[in-house]
């Protein structure tokens, strides 16, 4: 993860297929915080995200719950690329703080209020227990 400039005190956050992908980082890497919006587990039937590699095995739920320290998770109800049901199993799966805008889209122009004031919460929640 050094490559990236990222160790255990990074958040990652990661959009869309941006989410998969951090996703699948934390599964091998301790970093403080992961914040998924639009998250997704599967190729959705998409064969550009099929061809991702993302989806070609399963997730491995518990090791990305340990190896950050917080997950937080956005979800649009009224996203079109990716079911606002798709994005609850996800939450459900890592057992992550949901936060579902109940106008929210796809979040194609981030950042949103609720994304900044959550890592700063969270933020502190972790300074505090250091």
């Amino acid at each position: 993860m050094n490559s990236l400039g990222c160790n255990g005190q990074s958040i990652i956050i990661g959009h869309s297929s941006g989410a998969a992908a951090a996703m699948r980082l934390v599964e091998k890497h301790k970093v403080a915080g992961l914040v998924l919006v639009a998250a997704y587990d599967s190729d959705l039937g998409d064969e550009l995200e099929r061809n991702s590699g993302y989806f070609s095995r399963d997730w491995d739920w518990g090791k990305i719950q340990d190896n950050a320290k917080f997950i937080v998770q956005f979800g649009g109800a009224l996203d079109n690329l990716v079911p606002i049901q798709v994005q609850r199993r996800v939450a459900k799966k890592l057992g992550s703080q949901f936060h579902e805008i109940g106008d929210g889209d796809h979040f194609f122009t981030p950042p949103f209020p609720q994304l900044i004031d959550s890592i700063s919460e969270n933020m502190k929640t972790i300074e505090g227990s250091a």
